[in-house]
């Protein structure tokens, strides 16, 4: 038993001089550690990690002197806190200035949801323009200077969510009911006269199309024309033309004596799917840049919400109001997508000088 006794001694011996050093160190480097013991390995003690850099928090208040009057001055500075600041004063500030934060309403103001003109008193000045229309401003790599809403929802973004809801209603209003009328489903006299099969084969042949044309919207609006003249001359040289050719169509002996199969292709397989996919590449990037980049960062989720509830919106009604329609009179029903989309366009144009175009 005598070797065991030895080994036992020399371990802790060992542990008592490791734990001694490594407190040594540690109170070396300026770290704060717990007893260290036999038993244990010093611990390190870990400071709160700071808020979010993004938010700004009130600073101290002077307190009111004894000799000062009964009603003290109330101050409202804020500062954005750098996350290097001591915790403990930012929480000391805080509780010194809750009375008047409650009240004014600016307390810990996120940077990145300005929307008020209450917050413009908290910004450095190199983030205002002095307009109260559009009292935001941001100088991009190249210099250039750009001015923004409070709240662009409102000033520009809802002609921009008009148009994507009235397109949507467009698209879908046209391709539920392309198979039925190129089989003749609505109009037994006048009509493709083409075999399931082959109608959709066009549906899906459109369908592609569109799905595959944004790629030429998205490089027409990064190097040449911008969204915004993207969205207006696809509306208005493709996608607008295209549905008023497919509606045509439903006229009889408007385009001939007999039904125009060169007229549904065009308008179907080509102009119609073209001026989808330009305009699907550039509407909801476009409604993004109303909203300062960095202001504003935050309220874009909720511009997206709206975007998207503006899709199902179109799409529902579309897919509804035109098949109903196109059961008492195809030639009617598909001019109300021309109609829609024609509308949606004249809107969008109305709020031209609205929008930001980075």
């Amino acid at each position: 038993m005598k070797p065991t006794n030895q080994r036992h001694s020399r371990h802790t011996s060992e542990e008592s001089s490791f734990s001694f050093h490594s407190a040594n160190n540690n109170n070396a480097a300026g770290t704060t550690t717990t007893p260290a013991t036999s038993s244990s390995l010093p611990m390190t003690r870990l400071d709160q990690p700071p808020t979010h850099p993004n938010r700004l928090v009130p600073q101290p208040q002077p307190q009111p002197s004894p000799s000062s009057s009964s009603s003290p001055i109330k101050i409202s500075s804020y500062n954005q806190r750098s996350p290097s600041q001591d915790p403990s004063v930012a929480s000391s500030s805080t509780s010194q200035t809750k009375s008047t934060t409650n009240t004014d309403g600016l307390n810990n103001i996120h940077l990145t949801r300005i929307s008020d003109p209450s917050h413009l008193s908290s910004l450095p000045p190199e983030f205002l323009t002095g307009d109260p229309h559009r009292p935001l401003l941001h100088v991009d790599e190249a210099g250039h200077e750009y001015r923004y809403y409070l709240n662009p929802m409102k000033k520009a973004v809802f002609f921009i969510l008009l148009v994507e809801m009235l397109e949507r209603f467009s698209f879908y209003g046209i391709n539920y009911t392309t198979t039925a009328y190129l089989t003749g489903e609505y109009n037994d006299d006048w009509n493709a006269d083409m075999p399931s099969i082959l109608a959709s084969s066009y549906v899906s042949i459109s369908t592609a199309v569109a799905y595959t044309t944004p790629f030429l919207g998205a490089l027409l609006a990064d190097n040449l024309l911008g969204e915004y003249m993207t969205i207006l001359l696809g509306s208005i040289l493709c996608y607008i033309p295209g549905l008023t050719l497919i509606a045509l169509t439903t006229i009889p002996q408007f385009l001939g004596s007999s039904f125009n199969h060169v007229a549904v292709r065009w308008g179907l397989l080509v102009l119609w799917p073209i001026g989808t996919g330009t305009v699907k590449a550039c509407v909801n990037v476009f409604g993004a840049k109303q909203f300062h980049p960095i202001l504003q960062s935050s309220l874009i989720e909720s511009y997206y919400v709206n975007f998207y509830m503006c899709i199902n919106i179109g799409a529902l009604t579309g897919g509804i109001v035109v098949p109903i329609v196109a059961q008492w009179n195809v030639t009617v029903a598909y001019f109300i997508p021309v109609c829609m989309l024609g509308f949606g366009v004249i809107l969008f144009g109305a709020g031209t000088g609205r929008d930001v175009r980075p």
